[in-house]
């Protein structure tokens, strides 16, 4: 078989849960139980993506590697779960064997160490002199596009030793490498040979698919949910040439050719009040070399169309704080040109066209964006299908331009939410149940579950925003991005500090004077959370008695990272 289009790439790192659950099952044991693997959040969402499954639905695996095969299962765990699925194999029967150990360099297999304890005792000793190595093991599922319910195993090792080198990860694709040194859990994936963004790998996809529909996507929502990174993750997905992996399952380890990039082109501009269609789609400027004398220049727009005119080619026109400007007016009478029945589709050039302004000038590209017929832009404009145009807004902006009707109804419009499960893989811990519940001693938190609060925290604050002005104020998951720590005093310590400065103020600032909403999103309005010091989230402070007649009681935020970490934990834990 030759080398075939891949659909996705999941990756787990070889860790004590993969390991005890692939070396096999000990009577009586409870850590050697298992015959599956764990897969959640973005990893998860990919699986059930690629083999169409959907919830409560067990659907059957053939993990396949050259001259073997075994059968299995993917399947969901039960509701009062933690959603993932399990990747499972037979309990007594073979397990995937390029995912096993071997004790000698082997053709098929990648991890050494003896395969044969016949007992937990002897199976951890194994695990511990692997761990010992620090060989960086990963075991590796491919999914080829248009091949029903296959999975191609393989594992590969980012340190091997000697004779170990052709398993080495240094084998694998760029994106794969890229996407293997982001994963923050145990799982990570990447879909049609396109890393998935740490954060923002759910917008991508969903831009992605728009754009299949309609040219022009507008991204919708508050601050820190991902957008300008998903602008960016576009950017860079585009300028690599968008690539497809090639996969070659009858080869074992060189089992990826190489494939070039396309033909792209990708330009990003912000909007601002003083930005304008003689910047944006043409405009008088000053001629150089010149003395009082104008030249016509175009801008981005016209600049990518132009380029875009040859066939094979795609270009993406990026557009971050849409509606800082005016965005109707930047455009102008472009337009009647981004409607996707509107576009052009050269060379037929069937598509709608306007006069370019100044049609008396000459009017010249710079020699990066020429086409096949040169840098002459010409006097008819239109606007090529392969022209694709990604924006996004803050939805909590309330100081600049509204947007215009007629440029509205021209993009497809994607909300875009925070999203707890993104948090959650970042900080590598799994989804956090609902209702999300905690020991009130903080001293019993793992690290783990401290992290988990953090989500939490985030969740029970957008819960009542939502409630009290709107969903287009929620704070995005960026506001606790920055929260970490190995150990549980860390992590409090951490999400206090990242409260005090990145939710505090944005609160303080989105309820400007109306303090009885900020005490009802904080939980003061009804019986608040009170730490063992005394200290509240957040407490009332009369007004002097020189000024009661006419000034009104205010609300103070307590800083909590001046508080013990038991207060500050329990007031937390109080947001959740």
């Amino acid at each position: 078989m030759t080398a075939q289009p891949v659909e996705a790439v999941w990756f787990w790192k070889y860790p004590k849960t993969a390991f005890r659950a692939l070396y096999g099952r000990f009577a009586g044991s409870t850590i050697y139980s298992k015959d599956y693997l764990q897969v959640s959040g973005d990893c998860m969402d990919a699986m059930d993506t690629a083999f169409a499954r959907s919830i409560g639905e067990v659907v059957p695996i053939t993990y396949q590697w050259p001259g073997g095969t075994v059968s299995g299962e993917l399947r969901d765990t039960s509701a009062t779960e933690t959603p993932r699925d399990h990747l499972s194999w037979p309990t007594t029967g073979p397990r995937p064997a390029p995912w096993t150990l071997t004790p000698t360099p082997d053709p098929l297999r990648a991890i050494p160490g003896d395969p044969d304890a016949k007992n937990e005792t002897d199976a951890e000793a194994v695990l511990n002199d692997l761990e010992s190595k620090d060989l960086g093991a990963w075991i590796v599922a491919v999914k080829l596009a248009g091949e029903p319910a296959v999975l191609h195993v393989r594992a590969y090792l980012d340190n091997p030793p000697t004779g170990f080198d052709y398993a080495a990860t240094a084998l694998l694709p760029e994106p794969i490498r890229t996407a293997m040194a982001a994963v923050r859990g145990a799982c990570g994936v990447v879909v049609g040979g396109r890393a998935k963004p740490v954060r923002a790998g759910k917008v991508v996809d969903r831009v992605l698919s728009a754009l299949e529909r309609s040219p022009n996507v507008l991204l919708v929502g508050p601050p820190g949910t991902g957008k300008t990174v998903a602008l960016e993750d576009l950017r860079q997905l585009y300028e690599s040439g968008g690539t497809t992996l090639l996969f070659d399952p009858d080869k074992t380890f060189d089992s990826w050719p190489t494939v070039l990039p396309g033909d792209r082109k990708v330009l990003s501009v912000v909007f601002h009040p003083s930005y304008s269609y003689e910047e944006f789609v043409i405009g008088l400027v000053p001629k150089a070399g010149a003395s009082f004398a104008l030249e016509a220049r175009p801008g981005p727009l016209l600049a990518l169309a132009h380029w875009a005119q040859d066939t094979g080619r795609a270009a993406l026109l990026v557009i971050d704080e849409f509606n800082r400007g005016n965005a109707a007016g930047i455009f102008g009478d472009t337009l009647a040109l981004l409607d996707k029945d509107k576009r052009d589709d050269p060379p037929a050039q069937i598509g709608a066209s306007i006069a370019r302004a100044y049609p008396l000038e000459a009017v010249d590209v710079h020699p990066s964006y020429a086409n096949s017929k040169g840098t002459t832009v010409e006097t008819n404009l239109r606007l090529p299908a392969s022209l694709r145009i990604v924006a996004a807004l803050n939805s909590s902006d309330r100081s600049v331009a509204p947007l215009d009707a007629a440029l509205r109804r021209r993009f497809a419009i994607l909300t875009v939410e925070p999203d707890y499960d993104v948090l959650a893989d970042h900080f590598g811990v799994p989804a956090i149940s609902d209702p999300f519940v905690l020991p009130t001693d903080w001293a019993t938190w793992t690290a783990e579950r401290a992290l988990q609060l953090t989500v939490a925290v985030l969740r029970g604050l957008n819960r009542r925003l939502s409630s009290v002005i709107g969903d287009d104020f929620l704070l995005g998951h960026a506001a606790f991005w920055s929260v970490n720590g190995t150990t549980t005093p860390q992590v409090v310590n951490s999400l206090a500090q990242s409260f005090d400065e990145q939710v505090a103020g944005t609160l303080r600032l989105t309820f400007a004077d109306q303090d009885d909403q900020l005490a009802a999103v904080l939980g003061i309005g009804g019986a608040p959370v009170v730490a063992g010091s005394g200290a509240t989230l957040a407490s009332w402070e009369a007004p002097a008695a020189a000024v009661a007649a006419v000034a009104e009681r205010r609300l103070k935020i307590t800083s909590l990272s001046t508080l013990s970490l038991a207060d500050a934990a329990k007031l937390l834990l109080g947001l959740t």
